[in-house]
């Protein structure tokens, strides 16, 4: 029992600590991030495709949002102001990422949008969709943000995810406020195979 205990301890450590984005990036100007999924629903946040597409790579984990977050210990929090208490601990993880240049990162979001019932036991009759988004912006160094993925109605009258990004900033009544970003690209395209 404590061999099991042990390897598992270790494999948690080894597994935090292959995060680059749980702490400070020694030796570069960092800014934090705080990402945010509203649904019900699980969200694999990810480095983005260098071309900033939406692309099917595995590429870098940075954060597991929603249920699954609990069981991959994906939760981290590092103190960036105007915490959400509205939304589950498990939809909210805080970041570090790299400033000074263009940083790319993207919402993998699967939820539940149906359910047939009678089918096969495997599936359990859920029908399930992906809604992808890239998110791509310049952070400054010392900077707070918050990326948040929503679901919202399309001009076609049906629901689509979209992310707001906010810079997060200290007034001069050293009051903190949410300002929506004027600088940065949501793409929903799907990368091109070369």
């Amino acid at each position: 029992m404590k061999k099991e205990i042990a390897l598992a301890s270790t494999l948690f450590m080894v597994g935090c600590a292959s995060n680059p984005y749980l702490a400070p990036i020694e030796g570069k100007d960092s800014a934090k991030l705080r990402l945010t999924s509203v649904p019900s629903n699980n969200n694999f946040v990810r480095t983005a495709d260098p071309r900033g597409c939406v692309s099917d790579k595995v590429l870098s984990p940075i954060a597991t949002l929603g249920s699954k977050a609990n069981l991959v210990r994906s939760l981290s929090r590092i103190d960036i102001p105007l915490y959400n208490k509205e939304i589950p601990d498990s939809h909210q993880n805080e970041v570090y990422i790299p400033a000074g240049s263009e940083f790319s990162f993207q919402f993998n979001g699967v939820g539940i949008s149906g359910f047939t019932p009678g089918t096969v036991e495997a599936d359990k009759g859920f029908m399930y969709s992906w809604c992808r988004k890239v998110v791509s912006f310049t952070p400054e160094k010392n900077a707070n943000y918050e990326a948040l993925y929503d679901y919202v109605e399309a001009p076609n009258g049906k629901k689509t995810c979209d992310v707001k990004l906010f810079e997060i900033v200290k007034g001069a009544d050293s009051n903190y406020s949410k300002v929506e970003l004027k600088n940065y690209k949501v793409e929903h395209n799907y990368c091109k195979h070369l």
